[in-house]
């Protein structure tokens, strides 16, 4: 569960709004080594995408045209719907470990898993 709720972290730092989490993402801008990147770096960007990344990951400003193109190229690799699908397989996942939870009891996974599951902000 804290696996899939860093990647939604990640997720929200570059594609979530002000309004919906309350703060401006840096994830890029601070070269984070984040869900998003590490799925675009290691396998789903082609080499002129690759080179943008490494151009411009961690060297530009918030709200800047670099942090633009990086973000347009995770759209652009598919990397909303990547995410959507490893949520979707988390949350089942998870739900699939119900019983057998031993020290814990589940109640208390099921009421973080609500609260975090789709979460917007």
């Amino acid at each position: 569960m804290g696996v899939y709720f860093q990647a939604q972290d990640d997720f929200l730092d570059a594609f979530g709004t002000y309004e919906q989490i309350g703060k401006h993402g840096t994830d890029i801008q601070d070269k984070k080594c984040g869900w998003l990147f590490c799925n675009a770096y290691n396998g789903m960007v082609d080499a002129a995408q690759k080179k943008v990344l490494d151009k411009h990951y961690g060297k530009c400003k918030l709200g800047s045209k670099e942090e633009e193109k990086i973000k347009q190229i995770y759209r652009d690799i598919g990397l909303k719907e990547k995410y959507a699908a490893y949520e979707e397989e988390s949350y089942q996942t998870i739900m699939g470990l119900k019983g057998s939870a031993k020290q814990v009891p589940w109640a208390v996974f099921e009421t973080f898993l609500k609260k975090v599951y789709k979460r917007k902000k």
